[in-house]
């Protein structure tokens, strides 16, 4: 049982990291062409992607594809464009990879804060306050024009997805950024994680398109948590009871990845040190 001291330390440290939410929530204003850009980004993206998947709509002349119709695909591209923004990007592994060779880090270790924490508080603002504003269009222009919005459980399932699917998007990229205590360069991994979270993750081509196995294989794998299920949830394509299984598997995948990022963090600490910092 812990006693009243030790509430009290950790509800100082609870403000810390709180603090530094709120500071980052405060200079959101010097960062409006970072914004601005943010949100204009998955709005060329989708036109783009989606502008081809138009033509093979009307090449083939059907109705709907791999359980989209025209409206609720392009619904679908700019829900998974815009909750891609959500997470911390290449950003987090240079801030990590740099700290890490510079020796900077060991300023950040003396702190009375964990470390991974501490990032996560100070890259989630932006990412967050983006992508919050972009779903909020999509369910906006979704309901003007018609089309799939989700409501009740699956309402409540879509922001736990969302949820879960930020969790996720940090462990893997701070992961990335650990790795640094062993490998001096990590931006080819970076790079190779987007080319095959694009791919696998649903966001290029819906994971519907693909056989019943591979599907089947698909969803259980990390990626689908990023774009397919929330952006599945959101569209309408899982039955209420497939949207809470889908869900429970998200965060179960990010407990496994937190598990295992604290793990690396905890032996690259210990490397860093007997190396002499």
């Amino acid at each position: 049982m812990y006693g009243n001291e030790d509430y009290a330390v950790m509800k100082v440290l609870a403000g810390k990291y709180f603090i530094v939410f709120l500071t980052q929530i405060k200079n959101l204003a010097e960062y409006k062409v970072n914004i601005t850009l943010k949100l204009i980004r998955p709005l060329i993206m989708t036109l783009a992607v989606g502008s081809l998947w138009w033509v093979l709509f009307e090449v083939t002349g059907r109705e709907t594809i791999g359980k989209f119709s025209r409206l609720s695909f392009v619904i679908y591209l700019l829900t998974i464009r815009f909750i891609a923004i959500f997470s911390p990007g290449g950003t987090s592994i240079t801030n990590i990879n740099e700290e890490i060779r510079t020796g900077n880090i060991t300023m950040r270790l003396v702190r009375p804060i964990h470390y991974l924490l501490w990032l996560f508080c100070r890259n989630l603002p932006i990412p967050l306050v983006c992508g919050v504003t972009g779903v909020f269009f999509v369910t906006i222009l979704s309901i003007g024009l018609g089309g799939p919005v989700p409501r009740g459980w699956l309402g409540c399932c879509f922001v736990f997805s969302v949820l879960g699917t930020i969790l996720i998007q940090y462990a893997i990229y701070q992961g990335i950024g650990i790795l640094s205590f062993w490998i001096y360069e990590v931006f080819p991994l970076e790079r190779f994680y987007v080319t095959v979270n694009r791919i696998l993750s649903g966001e290029l081509i819906p994971l519907t398109l693909f056989g019943a196995t591979a599907q089947e294989i698909l969803q259980y794998l990390p990626f689908a948590c990023l774009a397919f299920i929330p952006g599945g949830i959101f569209t309408g394509i899982f039955t209420a009871e497939q949207a809470a299984l889908l869900v429970t598997r998200q965060f179960g995948w990010a407990a496994v990845l937190w598990i295992a990022v604290i793990f690396l963090y905890r032996k690259g600490l210990r490397k860093y040190e007997a190396q002499g910092g």
